[in-house]
């Protein structure tokens, strides 16, 4: 009886700890999108410009390059957690 008790303790401790690290995940990915959008914000003329450099490489667009911008954008990847 007292291993089963502590089965159960042990898998709810586990299951409490995916939790937190799912908030924590969702929690940090919500900061990532703030964090993007001040400096969006704040330097809007320096985004667009690195934007479009980024976004049309050569002077040509591949096929399947996701969009520039508040959710699409790939400038600030370094924030995103690997």
């Amino acid at each position: 009886i007292d291993m089963m008790s502590l089965n159960s303790q042990l898998l709810d401790a586990i299951q409490q700890k995916v939790n937190l690290s799912q908030q924590l995940e969702a929690w940090q990915d919500d900061m990532h999108r703030v964090i993007d959008q001040q400096l969006m914000d704040k330097h809007p003329k320096e985004w667009s410009q690195l934007a479009y450099s980024f976004s049309s490489g050569y002077g040509t667009k591949r096929s399947g390059d996701e969009p520039v911008g508040a959710e699409g954008n790939r400038l600030f990847s370094f924030f995103k957690k690997n």
